[in-house]
């Protein structure tokens, strides 16, 4: 009896698979038969379809028969829709032709110091390589810490932008700012982003001389937008020795309703059992991330968008300071919700409306720290774009944001002793502000009627009512063409931006500090072989005033100053042997008076030399291997030259070096990653992946720590200190 029903299933499992299947296949290209990636090729009212990969080319199998419509969906381009007749067909090969909307202003890269995912935003960092990318962990933040201006200052995904401290680089999701889009936030940094790659449709980042449409920044800025309605149904599912994942797209009205959605669980016990290092956490460290969106499209051009982040990690970490052996007890809750409205006015005017929310709360426990911090943003933004015509366009906007920090608990009345017992300081403070901002930017593609020769001149206003602080910003890019291949590009502007909140607490701080401001200058070369190659070479000077800097009667003053020299250089290629990647190089000299630097010294952000290289390449034609290679100089840091004891602590205190004069060893890592990518049952796209994260066991150090008297000097291991091991797979359905 049990063989006959062994033989049944057998039978209705072979019939199920043999039903006919027929295989659509083809490529997808522009106007100018340059191929297209990322392209969701699919078929309506239907979950079947398939995204085109680096060379254009798609394939995927239906069991659907009669006459269906084919679609074809890229952002910037008009939808493809082709009538297809399936019956008596084993197999249809089509060549799918995009064509650029019309609402697009005649492509002129005007920003120096950018890139972006889009061909219009200069240099390209596709979703492709952000998933690709050994070492990133698929991770947008980590991702960018390969390309040009940002220095590899420490193995957190925080972003250092020439000289900056991270304060200084914004981040914006659908023009809303996040003030915290990382996931465990400890001392030395945080170590991944909150964004899944794969809610990102679109990104813009700039290292320098940006746009007057972003304000209250001294450095950086990244701007992302998510994707729209679901084109068709879609969804993932992925498990490491790290974490597990699973993401859905649903369209619930094709073309008008939809919803997306991404559950995210770590659980990094089994990574540090295989690869040693869970002695040193009491806690292994784990998070969970809900990130969801509902877009609907209520008219051709009208769009509402709801866009969601919720994240909590927890993290239980064993230290040993000089002064205290203890635990390090980290937890981090973030909230973040965001309303976008869209629309399309008068055939030439687009108006783009955000409303949002964000609550983040930090919780920090080490000996005697217990400190609780809060921070709550509410904020709105409108911004229009007007095409005045196919070479020129208007772009202006206003913002409001009400911001409220709090720190409450107790921090070491000093540094040098965090003992349980120490002596301590008792804090409940608010720092509570609104900044309202406006601005205005003509870009046109043909300024001054010459041809190949574009500008983006604007100018920009923010005001903080309860500090009584205002400042007005002018800024100005300029390109001109050299021919079809090279372009020249400069940019000037000032730019303003609040200190740290805690420096503004009266208990400890100053409430009457002023904003930061820098001065940017750039120059920089950029040369396109093809669409696929490019090189960029970029000089650049910024100009720090008015820095906070400790003053023995109010705390703070302003009369810091500092500044930073560099060159960064990236060559990003396609190879027609199969390999692909870009290496960059960064060099910088940075120094500041601020803070307790005493005077002008080399700044902790000073890495001078940086160096990246990406290379995949396809050892067959589903097998691919990555490396990431990266080099950085030391980070500065200032050196203990001795002690005094402390009779009334029972403490050290250390005696301390010129600031900043010594340096850590170099930074030095290999990762190494293998990828397989496979269809199962001609439906389910899967990706098996094995990487060796330093790969060549390479020491790096986050810093030192001292015995009690501080005779002796010990390491402190990187994240990534040893060599580390994951395996993973994803599954597409």
């Amino acid at each position: 009896m049990k063989t006959k029903i062994f033989i049944s299933v057998l039978l209705l499992l072979g019939n199920i698979f043999s039903q006919s299947k027929i295989k659509i296949e083809g490529n997808v290209f522009n106007e100018d038969k340059k191929p297209l990636p990322m392209v969701m090729v699919f078929l309506s009212n239907s979950g079947d379809g398939a995204m085109s990969d680096e060379q254009g080319k798609f394939s995927f199998s239906t069991k659907l028969k009669d006459k269906i419509i084919l679609n074809a969906n890229l952002i910037g381009y008009e939808k493809f829709n082709k009538e297809l007749d399936l019956q008596d067909q084993m197999k249809i090969t089509i060549d799918i032709q995009l064509k650029e909307s019309a609402l697009k202003m005649k492509e002129s890269v005007v920003s120096a110091s950018s890139f972006g995912s889009e061909k219009g935003k200069g240099l390209v960092l596709s979703r492709i390589d952000v998933l690709t990318t050994p070492g990133g962990a698929a991770d947008l933040f980590q991702s960018l810490k390969t390309m040009p201006g940002i220095t590899q200052v420490s193995e957190s995904a925080e972003l250092y932008v020439r000289g900056g401290d991270p304060i200084e680089t914004i981040t914006m999701i659908d023009q809303a700012l996040i003030y915290h889009p990382f996931s465990y936030e400890s001392t030395y940094g945080s170590l991944f982003s909150n964004l899944k790659n794969e809610f990102i449709k679109g990104m813009y980042f700039s290292s320098g001389g940006f746009s007057a449409k972003y304000g209250n920044v001294l450095s950086g800025v990244l701007d992302i937008e998510t994707k729209g309605v679901p084109t068709s149904m879609h969804s993932s599912f992925g498990i490491s020795l790290a974490n597990t994942n699973f993401s859905a797209e649903v369209p619930l009205i094709e073309d008008k309703l939809g919803f997306s959605l991404n559950f995210d669980q770590s659980f990094t016990k089994p990574i540090f059992w295989l690869n040693g290092g869970l002695e040193k956490f009491t806690a292994a460290p784990t998070s969970k991330n809900i990130t969801g969106s509902v877009n609907y499209a209520y008219s051709k051009t009208g769009k509402l968008k709801l866009f969601g982040i919720y994240a909590r990690d927890i993290q239980g970490v064993s230290v040993e300071q000089t002064e205290y052996e203890g635990t390090f007890d980290g937890n981090t809750r973030s909230k973040f919700i965001n309303l976008q409205h869209s629309n399309v006015l008068f055939t030439k005017l687009v108006m783009k409306n955000s409303l949002s929310v964000s609550n983040y709360l930090n919780k920090w426990k080490l000996g005697v720290l217990d400190l609780l911090k809060t921070d709550k943003v509410y904020s709105f933004r409108n911004d229009f774009e007007y095409f005045i015509n196919s070479r020129s366009r208007l772009l202006s906007g206003v913002e409001y944001e009400k911001r409220k920090v709090n720190y409450l608990g107790q921090i070491p009345n000093n540094d040098y002793n965090i003992r349980p017992d120490a002596q301590r300081k008792v804090i409940d403070a608010d720092i509570l502000d609104s900044r309202i901002g406006g601005y205005f930017e003509l870009e046109s593609a043909n300024t001054f009627g010459i041809e190949n020769f574009a500008s983006a001149i604007g100018i920009r206003y923010d005001n903080i009512p309860s500090l009584k602080l205002g400042w007005i910003n002018p800024r100005v890019n300029l390109s001109y063409k050299l021919n079809e291949r090279s372009t020249i590009k400069t940019a000037w502007g000032i730019f303003n931006q609040l200190p740290d909140p805690r420096l503004f607490n009266p208990v400890d701080g100053n409430p009457n500090l002023k904003s930061m401001k820098a001065i940017h200058y750039v120059l920089s070369y950029d040369y396109i072989f093809d669409d696929d190659n490019s090189f960029r070479i970029e000089l650049y000077h910024k100009d720090y005033k008015n820095l906070p800097l400790e003053n023995s009667s109010i705390k703070y003053d302003n009369n810091g100053k500092g500044f930073a020299d560099g060159v960064d250089v990236i060559l990003k290629s396609t190879l027609t042997n199969g390999w692909s990647g870009w290496i960059s190089y960064g060099f910088i000299n940075t120094k500041r008076k601020w803070m307790d630097f005493e005077q002008l010294t080399s700044s902790s952000f000073d890495i001078t030399h940086n160096f990246s290289l990406i290379a995949k390449y396809f050892i067959a034609a589903n097998w691919q291997v990555g490396i990431n290679l990266k080099y950085a100089t030391g980070r500065p840091f200032t050196p203990v030259v001795g002690s005094d004891y402390r009779v009334a602590e029972n403490v050290y205190e250390p005696v301390y070096g010129v600031k900043n004069s010594s340096r850590f060893q170099d930074y030095k890592r290999l990762d190494l990653r293998l990828t397989y990518f496979t269809t199962l049952f001609d439906r389910f796209s899967t990706v098996f992946y094995l990487e060796g994260l330093n790969i060549l066991d390479l020491k790096n150090i986050f810093g030192y720590y001292y015995s009690p008297d501080y005779s002796e000097r010990k390491e402190i291991s990187s994240y990534f200190g040893r060599r580390t091991v994951v395996v993973g797979m994803s599954l597409g359905f």
